[in-house]
């Protein structure tokens, strides 16, 4: 009997990497104008501060890093930038909202009542260990 060996994680290459890249800034920038509109428009729809674009794109640079698939990106009507995930039979989601204060906010709703949830600083290694792992099984 033939056993499978996993393959060891590659680096991803520097070309890939540059191109995420200018198609995350190109995301953000759209972002960036959509929630600036909607907010010279209705006074109840909180900024989105600068730090929170930094920081959005900080963690989009984490989630390459460990192999997580893109998310959904919009702004949040208090003020953030929020990434979603969802299952293809859409009974399961992941989220992280960033709001420019070097904090994530993430959870998860996995099925069974089941739900993962929490808030860690951006650059802390807890959230790769405890659940980036769930998002690269809802997709």
């Amino acid at each position: 009997m033939e056993t499978l060996q996993k393959q060891p994680d590659l680096p991803i290459p520097l070309s890939d990497k540059m191109l995420f890249r200018k198609q995350v800034q190109r995301e953000l920038d759209e972002i960036r104008q959509e929630a600036e509109e909607a907010y010279a428009l209705d006074n109840e729809i909180d900024p989105v501060p600068d730090a929170a674009f930094y920081d959005a794109s900080s963690l989009l640079e984490i989630l390459l890093h460990n192999k997580v698939p893109m998310p959904d990106i919009g702004w949040l009507m208090d003020g953030g930038i929020g990434f979603e995930w969802q299952s293809q039979n859409n009974k399961r989601i992941g989220t992280m909202s960033i709001y420019g204060d070097n904090q994530v906010v993430y959870g998860a709703s996995l099925g069974n009542k089941r739900r993962v949830k929490g808030t860690c600083v951006l650059n802390d290694s807890v959230l790769p260990v405890n659940f980036l792992p769930i998002l690269k099984d809802l997709v």
